[in-house]
């Protein structure tokens, strides 16, 4: 089975993608992939006017699989999620998060790249990659340009998870709903604003108001993830906080 489903609503309209990986959703490496093969399909549909990006069950996601951030693998799985995130940041077709219970990590920066987040009021969204002594690059190029440098600052620096309601109130999510209605919400903002566009218009209008942040994005997520491979991936607390998450211990820092 598919660790993507999909779903068209509205005459194909709107296309629902939904990552159902029991559990906690992860994403893997092979699940960015194939979101990506999905979103793709969609966009190539000339009738698509919005893609929403959802998680099965109770959680968005768990975030990215940490089993792959160890030293050998790591570059293979920076390399999908930064492909992942410049097919939703430069997609002609608006995509849309829909954020229930956890979103961190990876998962949390694939939300960044969409053009809208919708979430529950209680939804947890968060940046622990410090916590296990690395750094998110998709946020660290995503984040400053969406909701300024004082809750970049905050969230990758801390690894402090904020709530829906708490990211609506700073700007980043445009609607918060309750967790059980949020997808028929969703489709009831499409009703009332999205669908009425003309698709072919509304591709050129998302490229156009897209154009400057992809541009930053372009520039900066290459430089922010070599550093994380070269540089980053050559100390010893980065491999020390990788190991000690996966062997469920606390890590001993060596500040080097």
């Amino acid at each position: 089975m598919p660790d993507i489903q999909a779903e068209k609503l509205f005459d194909g309209a709107l296309v629902r993608l939904i990552v159902s990986k029991p559990k906690g959703n992860v994403f893997s490496r092979a699940v960015m992939l194939e979101l990506e093969a999905a979103l793709a399909r969609a966009q190539a549909d000339a009738a698509v006017k919005l893609i929403t990006l959802e998680g099965a069950g109770p959680h968005f996601s768990f975030g990215a699989s940490v089993e792959e951030h160890v030293k050998s693998q790591i570059p293979q799985a920076l390399a999908a999620l930064r492909k992942l995130t410049l097919t939703i940041s430069r997609s002609p077709v608006p995509v849309a998060a829909c954020v229930q219970g956890v979103c961190l990590g990876g998962a949390f920066e694939v939300v960044l790249a969409c053009h809208f987040i919708f979430a529950a009021p209680d939804a947890r969204m968060g940046l622990p990659e410090i916590r296990l002594g690395v750094f998110p690059p998709v946020a660290c190029a995503l984040l400053v340009k969406k909701a300024g440098q004082a809750l970049a600052d905050r969230m990758i620096l801390s690894g402090e998870e904020l709530t829906g309601e708490q990211l609506r109130a700073l700007g980043l999510v445009h609607h918060v709903y309750p967790a059980g209605d949020l997808a028929a919400e969703v489709q009831a903002w499409f009703r009332r604003t999205l669908l009425e566009c003309s698709a072919s218009s509304l591709r050129h209008a998302t490229q156009a108001a897209r154009h400057p942040l992809n541009k930053c994005l372009e520039e900066n997520l290459e430089k922010f993830e070599k550093d994380y491979v070269e540089r980053l991936m050559a100390t010893h607390d980065a491999n020390e906080g990788i190991a000690a998450f996966m062997e469920k211990r606390k890590p001993a820092w060596r500040n080097a």
